[in-house]
């Protein structure tokens, strides 16, 4: 079996006292790259691979989504450093060898796999409409490197013009904070409006402050709340691979 690595999530896991640092990689794009062939040119050890769920009965029994980190730790101690996982079908390989992270990222080449491609409700959604430009942005190689060699510019080189403008927006939104939250918006809606802040700043100089409940418009904040709806589910999908493959209400 011959894989290539890519990085789909990097977890810093505490359990039992200690800490497990892991990345998840799919094992349907590996490519023998590694200078540790023992450990990764041929099939890790696994717990039993049923037909249609894989692995995911094993996954329950440690535990599930609700005690990842147990989840990890255990199977770590059971099957060491390098070990499988097959969810539905979706098979990976999970690596807590920083030894081999430092090998897989110096032999990635030059158009690195990225971690944005996992996210597949915004892959298949980008796909399902046709946005290709927004693919640009999701997938990898030369295609990438060109949506990204396109915002170096404005994000690198004009640095020096955006940076004062969001200095100037968090004192903004820090000048407020203390009599916003917790009075007129929760804490957690605080945060998603400053980032909202922020990134508007970055997009066209200057923000709707929607932090300030007095100069806040209803249509802003009503797309604040649309983001993170959108968030929410992107995170409940990805834990809960059932919900994509059934086409529950969630997914739909």
């Amino acid at each position: 079996v011959q894989y290539k690595m890519r990085i789909n999530a990097l977890s810093l896991l505490t359990a039992a006292g200690s800490s497990l640092l892991l990345t998840r990689y799919p094992a349907s794009s590996f490519s023998a790259i590694s200078p540790t062939p023992s450990k990764l040119t041929k099939d890790p050890p696994a717990p039993f691979k049923w037909p249609i769920l894989g692995t995911l009965p094993d996954f329950l029994s440690r535990g599930g989504i609700d005690k990842f980190a147990e989840v990890h730790e255990s199977m770590y101690r059971e099957f060491g450093p390098v070990y499988g996982m097959s969810i539905l079908g979706d098979d990976e390989i999970v690596v807590c060898d920083p030894v081999v992270f430092g090998s897989i990222l110096r032999q990635e080449g030059k158009f690195p796999i990225g971690a944005a491609e996992g996210v597949s409700t915004f892959t298949d959604y980008y796909k399902e409409n046709n946005l290709t430009m927004a693919m640009r942005g999701a997938s990898n190689g030369p295609e990438w490197w060109e949506w990204r060699d396109s915002l170096n510019a404005d994000m690198f080189a004009a640095w020096d013009t955006y940076m004062p403008a969001i200095a100037e927006t968090c004192r903004k939104i820090s000048d407020v904070a203390g009599a916003e939250v917790p009075k007129h918006i929760p804490f957690v809606d605080f945060i998603s409006r400053a980032a909202f802040d922020m990134f508007e700043t970055v997009m066209y100089g200057s923000t709707s402050f929607t932090t300030n409940s007095k100069v806040a418009s209803s249509e802003d904040i009503e797309f604040v709340k649309a983001a993170q709806s959108a968030f929410d589910i992107t995170g409940a999908l990805l834990s809960n691979p059932m919900e994509k493959v059934f086409e529950g209400d969630l997914y739909k």
